[in-house]
């Protein structure tokens, strides 16, 4: 049976990560870990994971065999953490920064992993969660399939607003969804708009 919380995709992926496989010993994989899929199905699906880039292809009659590619789109705290280094110059302003824009987004405390998983250390300024924010937080992330360690340290900032912050959010957005062309530049003031204000 699938499991919502997993994709398909993170799982193929994984799978070839570990090694190259054909559509018979992925469908078998899948099929030993629970996961059962037509092998139509699959095939469509791994043409198609080829044809973004993702997976490399090849041709080995009358197979076809499957590997990850070098290429992998960002994921969303790659992204934050690229844009917090683009604006910030110092490590703990970056770290800083990015832990306000995640608990901006999440609506709760921020686990060392995720800071981690933005390419930063663990040197972290911020005030450490309590015990029980901290359980709370962990239990969400558990209902949505996502394990974390009962003693990993979770972070928040006092909320404020913050320009950058608000940037860094608009940039990940406007770039994931190709959308920049779309944000009006500057905004021309005629002299009668002038004389109205």
């Amino acid at each position: 049976m699938f499991v919502p919380e997993k994709q398909l995709k993170d799982l193929v992926i994984s799978y070839l990560k570990a090694e190259e496989r054909s559509i018979s010993s992925l469908t078998r994989q899948l099929r030993k870990d629970g996961y059962r899929f037509h092998r139509l199905y699959l095939t469509g699906y791994l043409k198609a994971l080829a044809d973004m880039g993702m997976l490399k292809e090849k041709s080995l009659p009358p197979s076809k065999i499957y590997t990850t590619s070098a290429y992998r789109g960002q994921n969303l705290y790659e992204a934050i953490g690229e844009q917090c280094r683009r604006i910030e110059d110092d490590e703990r302003r970056q770290v800083r920064l990015a832990i306000a824009i995640m608990q901006r987004l999440f609506r709760r405390p921020v686990f060392m992993r995720e800071v981690k998983e933005c390419g930063f250390g663990t040197q972290v300024d911020a005030l450490q969660a309590s015990k029980e924010e901290r359980e709370e937080a962990r239990k969400a992330l558990l209902k949505i399939g996502i394990q974390i360690p009962t003693n990993e340290p979770a972070y928040y900032l006092q909320e404020r607003r913050d320009e950058a912050k608000e940037a860094i959010l608009a940039a990940i957005v406007l770039h994931k969804f190709e959308a920049s062309a779309l944000v009006q530049g500057t905004r021309q003031v005629s002299l009668e708009d002038k004389k109205k204000q």
